[in-house]
């Protein structure tokens, strides 16, 4: 039977924020119990695609080489423009970041950071968590488990958050949707996105896994509520590039939809006795869909405010918010910028006025287009973006073609 505070933390959710989270903590010795509705392995629809900057944080869990060995590894990203010119870049890590992205399914991503956070001490549970518990904890099938932090990493699934201090403010969902392609002929070792034949703001994905296979996916983020769900079958049947890759012989897997979070810059982080992780915290690029490096990078700091709490706060009871309110105050000063302005070229720049001559002015665009993905990347500074030497060439330009 559990008694109090049997556990210090609850980290409610495995995937990579939740169960890096629990990794940090149970190193640390902090008594850390994982929950998640399902038993793993388990399918999480997502691109699949790990940045420098996620690969990163997977070296400092000592994860890196094992996930490396198991994925597709990419280090050119081609795009295509909504009318058709292409461009491509070279993928950059900062300082010794790779300079190469990885591609490995979920299924396998996530059961490998599951079983590195009990491996280092942590426990495992599988069961729905629809409520907090009074005093502290949370309340799991009928059973109460007493914590003095409950750590929410559910990604975009609201339906625990919505029920706690952390409750998000107004529409906060954009929408996506994801198959593999098995029996492929080569795709090729580039990451690929497609900006055509598509409504935008979104983006069509082809990311390969294997030397004849590849995730592919469709995301948008515009208010037009349109169905990712449906919209991705018929790219596969009518896109120019998407539809003959993908003919008769090859298989494609179910077409699984899924909402994406990206509203971090409203987005409550921390209550008494609660903290938020990765994408329940808002932390996916609203520009780019990404998420899984800052799941990562705010599990190592949600972990070391928690460290900090637990040594310097109070000795009994749920931790208050105000001891947490360093972790709240490195995201903002960490993230802050970057989303401050990806959210604004997701709004104003997403385009094809702009991505017409961003990806179709070939060497005359080059600079630009590389400095965009070092900056998604986390490979350069938001700043350098906005260079105005570049948004003037930019914005004098006329695409090929054109």
């Amino acid at each position: 039977m559990t008694t109090a505070w049997d556990n210090e933390v609850i980290v409610v959710g495995a995937g990579p924020g939740g169960s890096a989270t629990a990794y940090h903590l149970a190193s640390a010795g902090i008594r850390t119990l994982l929950i998640d509705k399902s038993a793993f392995p388990r399918d999480k629809v997502c691109g699949d695609c790990l940045s420098p900057r996620a690969q990163h944080y997977l070296a400092r869990l000592g994860l890196l080489e094992q996930v490396a060995g198991e994925s597709h590894q990419a280090t050119r990203i081609r795009f295509r423009a909504p009318a058709g010119a292409e461009a491509q870049t070279a993928i950059t890590g900062a300082g010794a970041m790779p300079n190469r992205t990885l591609v490995l399914p979920r299924r396998r991503f996530d059961l490998l950071l599951q079983q590195h956070a009990l491996a280092a001490g942590a426990r495992f549970r599988v069961g729905h968590v629809r409520a907090l518990a009074a005093g502290g904890g949370v309340e799991l099938e009928g059973e109460r488990l007493p914590a003095r932090l409950v750590v929410i990493a559910t990604g975009a699934a609201l339906s625990l958050i919505k029920r706690t201090a952390l409750a998000p403010r107004g529409s906060v969902h954009s929408v996506a949707a994801r198959c593999y392609l098995a029996q492929l002929p080569p795709p090729g070792p580039d990451l690929r996105f497609f900006f055509d034949h598509l409504p935008l703001p979104g983006y069509a994905w082809l990311f390969p896994t294997g030397q004849n296979s590849a995730n592919l996916g469709y995301w948008y983020s515009g208010g037009a509520g349109i169905s990712a769900t449906a919209l991705l079958p018929k790219l596969l049947r009518e896109h120019p590039i998407l539809a003959p890759l993908s003919g008769p012989a090859v298989d494609a897997g179910p077409v699984a939809g899924y909402p994406i979070r990206s509203d971090f810059l409203r987005a409550p982080t921390r209550a008494d006795g609660l903290l938020a992780v990765g994408e329940a915290a808002g932390l996916v690029n609203p520009f780019t869909g990404e998420g899984i490096d800052y799941a990562l990078e705010s599990a190592e700091r949600a972990a070391d405010s928690i460290l900090m709490a637990l040594r310097r706060g109070p000795t009994v009871g749920p931790l208050p918010a105000s001891a947490l309110a360093g972790y709240s105050r490195s995201l903002k000063q960490r993230f802050g910028s970057l989303f401050l302005l990806m959210a604004l070229a997701q709004r104003h720049a997403f385009n094809p006025w702009v991505f017409n001559r961003l990806f179709g002015r070939g060497a005359d665009g080059q600079r630009l287009v590389d400095t965009l993905i070092q900056v998604c990347f986390g490979a350069a500074p938001p700043s350098r973006v906005l260079a105005p030497v570049e948004l003037i060439r930019l914005l004098l330009s006329r695409p090929a073609g054109g």
